[in-house]
């Protein structure tokens, strides 16, 4: 049972859709990975490459990260290239990937995304030297999503004024591209079903046809430092099923406590995701807008630490949701995380 309820009362067929997809592998997925043939479904569902109307979208990121956040990872994911292509690149290139955008939005490709080490401060990794006919790319990417189940992956890297983009092609180990090569999953403490593994770039050869130039990178920098400071629906997400947890078991033992705990929880949740659609959507102050998720994080942890606790020594079992959804919490403090956002999460815990 769902107390926090839907933000969008548009979408029944849609949570049925992912209930019965994703909730009942979301244990094995997170210990063997994502399998493509679940965002297979949602692509025929029209719930993959094409958004929907905001408050719909919002509510469909949530519904995906409470059945299971691994898949919602690989399916956020996706979504970023054809962000880029239409809004960042110049239009000779968008026309040279029209065909790429199509199979996108319908889902019939699925792509992956590697560009959140350009948000870090320091010297720039990897990077793009210019040579003759297009340009060179040497450095590390030190995890890359979806690369085993991603037709494409969209790759960001610095060059000497700006950032450049280019395709590589997905699902391949070793990549059979001159100057890639290609690591082993990474054991993460989150998201381990999530087929990351680092790339490595040694004069890696990128054609001046397959470059998409940004033409402009502060525009860039600016659009990614508002989102990050957003409050990403996927909180909401994950919180509402370790809540909906949490009142089922108070139902079953008839623990009026825990039930008080989880009515408590659930208010909180509705009012922050209240505050904190609003804040994007009216344009808030940035620094209003890092607070919101700041708070909406902290309320993520004790939501699935109080599930943990109810549950006591069997929450300790490796495979159980309480404990998939604490590791999922503990990675949504770092997803996406810049020096502002950090800040902001520390700042509130000094307030505690």
């Amino acid at each position: 049972m769902d107390i926090v309820g839907s933000a969008s009362a548009a979408l029944p067929q849609i949570e049925a859709l992912i209930d019965e997809v994703l909730v009942p592998g979301a244990e094995l997925v997170d210990q063997h990975g994502v399998q493509r043939v679940a965002l297979d479904h949602l692509a025929d569902a029209g719930l993959l490459g094409s958004p929907l109307a905001t408050p719909e979208q919002r509510e469909l990121s949530e519904l995906i990260a409470r059945a299971d956040a691994s898949t919602w990872f690989c399916w956020t994911q996706h979504q970023a290239p054809s962000v880029i292509l239409r809004d960042f690149a110049l239009p000779e290139a968008a026309a040279r990937h029209a065909e790429l955008l199509d199979d996108l939005a319908s889902g019939e490709r699925l792509a992956g995304v590697a560009f959140a080490h350009v948000r870090r401060p320091g010297p720039p990794n990897p990077t793009a030297m210019r040579v003759d006919g297009g340009w060179l790319i040497n450095g590390t990417l030190d995890w890359v999503t979806s690369w085993d189940i991603a037709d494409v992956v969209l790759v960001m890297v610095a060059t000497e004024s700006s950032y450049l983009s280019f395709f590589l092609n997905g699902g391949e180990v070793p990549s059979t591209r001159p100057g890639v090569e290609v690591g082993e999953p990474l054991q993460l403490l989150a998201m381990g079903g999530t087929h990351t593994r680092p790339v490595r770039f040694d004069n890696c050869f990128v054609s001046d046809e397959e470059a998409i130039r940004i033409p402009d990178a502060d525009a860039w920098r600016r659009a990614d430092e508002a989102k990050t400071a957003n409050v990403n629906p996927a909180i909401f997400g994950i919180a509402r099923g370790a809540i909906s947890e949490l009142d089922d078991l108070a139902t079953s033992r008839d623990d009026s406590r825990v039930r008080a705990l989880a009515k408590k929880l659930a208010a909180e949740c509705i009012e922050i995701r209240q505050r904190g659609y609003a804040a994007i959507d009216q344009d808030l102050d940035v620094k209003i807008r890092l607070k919101i998720r700041a708070e909406a994080l902290d309320l993520l942890m004790r939501a699935c630490l109080a599930v943990v606790t109810a549950r006591a020594g069997a929450s300790m079992m490796s495979g159980c949701a309480a404990e998939r959804r604490v590791r999922e919490a503990l990675f949504m403090q770092v997803q996406a995380q810049t020096s502002a956002t950090r800040a902001a999460m520390q700042d509130l815990a000094l307030e505690h």
